[in-house]
């Protein structure tokens, strides 16, 4: 037998519509008094709220403690990865220009051409030649959800990076946390190698660290999930300068003033779902604050300082989910007195139309009647606020495009135009940054990061486009995403030969490898599940279960009908008995029997009416298209016997193994059609499951003591071919592999960063098994399963070999042999000399009854390739002369 040579998260940002008429009024702010609360940071002095925890990781009604089993499974894995070595290691496939979502970038202080940036879910990456290519620095981190990033301005050697995504805390409309993180790493060598501030370690304050800075003593801020913390020691210790743990999101935003002395003059917005949204100030480096801004409904509020004129600030303020148009633009405040006293310059009603969508869409105006046009809010999700360094008027606003005002607020122009069919900037603007030599005339470059990477313009002073205006934009953007991988893939496939990989990504379409094409961008919105049906037709998705088969280069939508609220990214299979039969989960079961009617047909009941629940993952039965089994988000796995008949009314038999796990892939196995695998993402749950069957009962593989696998969310499956006991996943952690049937777990490492796996897919190519893994934060990632299997080598041919008649003779002819696979060879001839015998394991033994010269010729094989190796001896005559020599 052949020797087996083993070598945090998001669906989609949905868009909600809501139009209403609001009141718009110039006014000021009251300031209300706050007093602090300052204490000595003590680890774990609270549980996060759990309520709203991400649903396909944390049962809502369970109490995890999630940085804890991140935490022991990074352990695990660095452990496993010191000890590692292997010559087989993962190549990165790309695609090398998809960028992903993007919140942060930085600039050295003393080499502007040396930039920082992070991927959301991809880590931290280096650019040495201002951001025409990037590279990674930091593959190994405990937590790859990198959204802050702030350098030491009293050591240009040291960085600072957070982790966690928190504008999700509390979102109940997607009922997601985005990516939870696990504190504060830092670099002491400009980047180079990163460790985490052991104060921030499986620290509940620091979950979602949103924001870092620095103020002019050298005092080091975090805004977190919990509030405002500082440290005087790079974070040894913290205290807690603005307690807002009982505010929804807690804090999002710091502004610290570039005329921040003795004492620093700081900004901080905090709120962003729930009550309690506010901006505040403090005089005295974060030690007391004040409310400033603190309006009914107010939610995420981005905060800038002019550089040019530091009195003058800015406070870009959304609705909260229980504001008149949720999410949309609250108000641009502006002070000019360094933040003590408001003034609400562009509103909802404001008198330039333009002005009253820079939190929304600019797409959706209706220029024939603006009454009717079609105002949502993404205020919560992209919302980002910079000021000219040149000009204190001169406000740029990323939302889902850009905008600026040249004259503080007063008139906009649009400056993105990616739904009027410009493919850059992306959609889903976090992060605006002036170079920091900018001065308009010499030094232009301005830099932008959103869900699509990192673009930039050298003329940001060009014309855009106001509203409803017949006028074409002077303004140019270009990519900087060279090299920058850190596309989310939701779900992949690869052709059977290895040649051709497709993919669908989170906000960046779906995309495809071909030999002759590299990667090409072939569907558009947020990518999802997406397979080959033959050489000439692949079948790809993208967000509410809308399907499109692309062949001859073309696409065509398959017709959409009631699908009702699937999942954002919803799955499907091709049906494995006959391929243009397709199964789709909605809310309920919808079959399609042919691709090219394009009918689907419900299969099963609708088991729900809830927003963003339905089925999370099928699986047809290989030779019996009637048995479908699928799982749904209230935590029931169904099976359908008469799948090619079902309806609407049809209930499927329940068969579930648990009522709480949110099961995220179903396979029927390779090796018996009775057996099945079902893989579950909920944390406080078994997530390796086995029945064999047919589904009626379930064994959890999990494991038990020293091998046993953590407490980690399990997103992907795939078993060996060759071995049914050998079975690889893909987890948030990379990949782990067992080779004795799930009673003993280790990480897969060989150079994998960090980073989820949401889907893997194995492929026989050349007699190699090869394993794909399609990352949520890093492309896309292959590895040899074993050895290049080349044919079997003989160590040297060896001399002629002489003897006597009728002398006995052994050879252990696999002592010729290099052992390239660590297989088990077989030997064999196809004559050999009267009186000899070769055994399959390579023992020629025997005597020669005449002398003479003889030459017998040996193969070796290793199952799949032979090679020849010819002997000769050379045969005297027996000693007694009883020869005739013949």
């Amino acid at each position: 037998m052949r020797h087996k040579t083993h070598a945090r998260w998001l669906g989609g940002v949905a868009l909600s519509a809501i139009a209403a008429a609001v009141i718009y009024a110039n006014h000021q702010p009251t300031i209300h008094d706050i007093t602090p609360t300052v204490k000595v940071h003590e680890k774990n002095i609270r549980e996060p709220d759990k309520s709203m925890q991400s649903l396909i990781r944390v049962n809502p009604a369970r109490q995890v403690d999630i940085q804890a089993r991140y935490e022991q499974a990074f352990k695990q894995v660095q452990a496993h990865r010191a000890e590692e070595y292997s010559d087989t290691q993962w190549q990165n496939l790309g695609p090398e220009m998809v960028g992903g979502r993007t919140r942060t970038l930085v600039f050295h202080p003393q080499n502007p051409d040396v930039v920082f940036t992070a991927g959301i879910s991809g880590g931290i990456w280096k650019s040495v030649d201002g951001g025409e290519s990037w590279q990674p620095v930091a593959n190994d981190l405990p937590s790859m959800a990198i959204g802050t990033l702030v350098f030491d301005p009293a050591d240009s050697n040291r960085l600072f990076a957070g982790s966690g995504e928190g504008v999700y805390v509390g979102r109940g409309f997607t009922n997601s946390i985005g990516f939870a993180g696990d504190g504060i790493m830092t670099s002491e060598d400009g980047g180079e190698t990163w460790y985490q501030l052991e104060s921030t370690n499986n620290n509940v304050n620091f979950q979602y660290v949103n924001k870092l800075r620095f103020g002019a003593k050298g005092r080091l801020y975090a805004v977190t999930n919990t509030g405002i913390w500082l440290s005087d020691d790079k974070g040894e210790r913290w205290q807690l300068a603005l307690d807002q743990s009982e505010v929804v999101g807690g804090c999002l935003e710091l502004a610290v003033s570039p005329l921040s002395e003795e004492q620093d003059r700081i900004l901080a917005s905090c709120g962003n779902f729930g009550e309690g949204g506010a901006v505040y100030l403090s005089l005295d480096s974060g030690l007391s604050w004040q409310a400033v801004i603190a309006e009914p409904n107010q939610g995420r509020t981005t905060l800038a300082f002019a550089p040019s004129d530091p009195s003058t600030v800015y406070a870009l303020a959304a609705f909260n989910a229980r504001g008149e148009i949720p999410h949309a633009l609250q108000g641009l405040y502006k002070s000019v007195d360094g933040g003590e006293n408001w003034t609400l310059v562009t509103g909802p009603q404001h008198q330039d139309i333009l002005g009253r969508y820079v939190l929304s869409n600019p797409s959706t105006l209706n220029c024939d009647d603006p009454q009717r046009s079609f105002i949502y809010g993404q205020g919560w999700f992209d919302n980002t606020l910079t000021i000219d360094p040149t000009d204190a008027n001169v406000i740029w606003v990323g939302a889902v495009e850009l905008m600026r005002s040249a004259d503080g607020g007063q008139s906009w122009q649009q400056m993105s135009f990616y739904y009027s069919g410009e493919a850059l900037p992306h959609v889903d603007h976090h992060g605006l940054y002036f170079h920091p030599n900018y001065d308009g005339v010499n030094e232009t470059r301005l830099y932008n990061v959103n869900d699509g990477g990192i673009a930039q313009t050298d003329n940001p002073f060009a014309s855009g486009v106001s509203a409803c205006a017949e006028e074409t934009a002077e303004i140019s953007w270009r990519s900087l995403n060279s090299g920058y991988n850190v596309t989310q893939f939701y779900h992949g496939d690869v052709s059977e030969d290895g040649s051709r990989v497709v993919g669908g990504a989170q906000d960046n379409g779906s995309w495809m490898y071909t030999p002759d094409m590299g990667w090409q961008d072939v569907g558009a919105g947020d990518g999802g599940y997406a397979f080959f049906i033959d050489e000439a037709r692949t079948l790809m998705s993208s967000q509410n279960g809308t399907l499109f088969l692309r062949e001859n280069g073309e696409n065509r939508y398959i017709q959409k009908t009631d699908y009702e609220n699937a999942l954002f990214i919803a799955p499907y299979v091709i049906d494995p008995n006959y391929s243009e039969r397709v199964w789709l989960g909605g809310q309920s079961l919808w079959r399609l029997d042919e691709l090219a009617d394009g009918q689907f047909e419900r299969a099963s009941e609708r088991f729900t009416e809830e927003y963003r629940r339905g089925i999370t993952a099928l699986a047809v039965k290989p030779g019996d298209s009637n048995t479908v089994v699928y799982a749904q988000t209230d935590g029931a796995l169904k099976r359908l016997t008469n799948a090619l008949s079902a309806d609407s009314t049809t209930i499927g038999q329940d068969i579930s193994f648990s009522d709480t796990a949110y099961v995220r892939e179903l396979h029927y196995s390779l090796h018996n059609p009775a057996h099945m695998y079902a893989v579950t993402s909920t944390f406080d749950e078994k997530h390796i499951w086995k029945s064999e069957d047919d589904g009626t009962s379930w064994r959890a593989l999990d494991g038990e003591g020293e091998g046993a696998f953590p407490d980690l969310p399990v997103h992907t499956l795939v078993e060996l071919k060759e071995d049914p006991d050998t079975l690889f996943i893909g987890t948030d952690y990379g990949v782990y592999h067992t080779d004795n049937g799930g009673e003993h777990w280790q990480p897969f490492i060989h150079g994998l960063p960090n980073v989820a796996v949401y889907r893997m897919v194995l492929r026989r190519i050349e007699h190699i098994n090869y394993l794909y893994a399609f990352t949520y934060g890093r492309g896309v990632y292959r590895i040899a399963l074993d050895v290049p299997n080349q044919a079997p080598q003989w160590r040297q041919q060896p001399e002629t070999l002489t003897v006597r008649q009728d002398e006995s003779i052994t050879l252990e002819l696999i002592e010729l042999v290099v052992d390239l696979n660590g297989d088990d060879y077989q030997f064999s001839a196809t004559e050999l000399p009267q009186g000899f015998e070769l055994t399959p394991w390579g023992t020629l033994s025997g005597q020669f009854s005449q002398p003479g010269e003889y030459k017998v010729t040996i193969e070796v094989s290793d199952g799949e390739l032979n090679q020849p190796l010819e002997l000769e001896f050379d045969v005297e005559a027996s000693s007694d002369g009883s020869g005739d020599g013949s």
